[in-house]
């Protein structure tokens, strides 16, 4: 306050100094003035409050950083992060003082010619080229020098600043949280676990889904190609629930069922078809070996659900329980999980193998093509089986599964593959390609008739995953 009354009351007396200068003069000389008006400037500068000046001026953004937005961290991804503005690079690894001259020499060696051809319109692009790359050069060099000898005085624009980003992982809310080791803040002493978060290892997994997939085809009357208008459709169910230890003993089971039905105006004595049908279920027990080599147990049920009939006939091809195979095994599993390249490979070799066969239609359906004597509903036998299976997911949207077995008896063949590549558009819709192919040289056929059996399906439509 009493700098304020100082500064007012310098500016009255000069007022009044002016007043009486003018009344005594008349008149007031232009350099008068102005000495009189620095004279208050300075005075006023003498006895100003910085304090006061300082919130006057003060700026509340001056020190904002605005960092760039969030972005999403994929697997597999390179960060690539903003470049540095080259202006800060002197002062760390080129911070010392040069002095610089054109030399004409080194000019002239950058000119020459690295080849014997040369040409009048060659050599003026390139003297021209490298004397402007010696210029910028030079330029740059300066540049950079004079910024590490005066960096006290440069002001930078914070554009040029390198901002900082934030890496978003996304977390699969599905995967349970795991701790790989404890946290160690003293290498001399064990570790305290009284206050990290606490995750019980869960040895069962499941995995299951549902498919409900359809496909369309329309023919007019005139079309001049043939064929038939048609649809069809699919349901799928999948279950699966796996256990492991983490020590030696798996324990791997899945079911899965599938029921096709298609119209076939064809048929005369049947609207509806069965394209599709099928109940299987596996079950593995496996005890480590060695590495990846395990003791295995392993069974598979297959069977069917509907009646199925020969096109234009009564004659029955499947039904419910006819047939039903059970294949029981002892062997050696060897498992391979990939986590990089994203597969699952399993193969089983069981040397010893019972399989056994069941009939519940023996009046409708031949017997002795399932190995089972006449009149009779069920047969065993003894042989080897090698199956396989494969779960390949070849990108984030494709995936590939292969089941392969191979029986023999050393009688006859028992085989068959199934392929089925899923391509996922969403979290609810997928399209489905799938091909099964079997071979079994026991049943009965004619002579002109293919011994291996084909099926293709190709679909699309909801998936549901729980």
């Amino acid at each position: 306050m009493k700098n304020n009354f100082i500064g007012i009351g310098l500016i009255i007396g000069t007022f009044f100094s002016v007043n009486v200068f003018a009344a005594d003069s008349c008149s007031v000389s232009e350099d008068n003035l102005i000495q009189a008006i620095n004279t208050l400037q300075i005075e006023e500068k003498k006895h100003s409050n910085p304090l006061l000046d300082y919130i006057q001026k003060y700026d509340v953004n001056v020190g904002r950083v605005h960092p760039k937005p969030a972005r999403t961290f994929l697997p597999g991804e390179n960060l690539d992060f903003p470049k540095m503005n080259p202006l800060f690079m002197p002062l760390v690894f080129n911070n010392i003082h040069r002095e610089f001259k054109v030399s004409l020499q080194d000019l002239q060696e950058k000119m020459k010619s690295p080849c014997s051809l040369s040409s009048k319109v060659l050599d003026s692009l390139r003297v021209v080229y490298c004397a402007k790359n010696y210029v910028e050069g030079f330029t740059r060099s300066i540049m950079i020098d004079a910024e590490s000898r005066y960096i006290g005085i440069i002001k930078y624009d914070k554009k040029a600043l390198p901002q900082s980003e934030e890496i978003v992982y996304p977390l699969k809310s599905r995967r349970q949280a795991s701790f790989l080791k404890p946290l160690i803040y003293d290498l001399n002493k064990e570790a305290d676990t009284k206050y990290l978060p606490k995750s019980e290892y869960k040895p069962w997994t499941t995995n299951c889904n549902v498919k409900l997939q359809f496909s369309q085809t329309y023919n007019s009357p005139n079309w001049s190609n043939g064929g038939e208008s048609n649809m069809s459709g699919l349901s799928t169910i999948y279950l699966q629930a796996n256990y492991a230890d983490l020590k030696k003993i798996q324990f791997d089971n899945y079911l899965e069922a599938k029921i096709g039905l298609n119209t076939a105006s064809s048929d005369s004595l049947r609207n509806i078809n069965v394209s599709t049908d099928q109940l299987k279920i596996v079950s593995k027990l496996g005890v480590n070996m060695y590495n990846n080599l395990y003791y295995s147990l392993s069974g598979e049920f297959t069977t069917q659900f509907l009646k199925n009939y020969s096109t234009n006939t009564t004659t029955l091809q499947a039904s419910f329980m006819s047939p039903a195979k059970l294949f029981i095994g002892l062997g050696i599993d060897y498992k391979k999980t990939d986590k990089k390249n994203k597969y699952n490979l399993s193969v089983l070799l069981t040397p010893l193998t019972c399989k056994m066969s069941y009939l519940y239609d023996n009046v409708n359906m031949s017997p002795s093509s399932y190995g089972i004597k006449d009149g009779k509903h069920f047969g065993q036998e003894l042989g080897s089986k090698i199956s396989t299976t494969l779960t390949w997911k070849i990108s984030d949207n494709i995936q590939w599964k292969s089941v392969f077995y191979y029986y023999s008896d050393f009688t006859y063949v028992d085989s068959d593959w199934e392929n089925t590549f899923d391509f996922t558009t969403n979290n609810y819709f997928t399209t489905s390609f799938y091909i099964h192919l079997k071979m079994d040289d026991r049943l009965e056929r004619e002579s002109n008739e293919s011994l291996v059996q084909m099926q293709e399906l190709f679909s699309f439509g909801l998936l549901y995953r729980w």
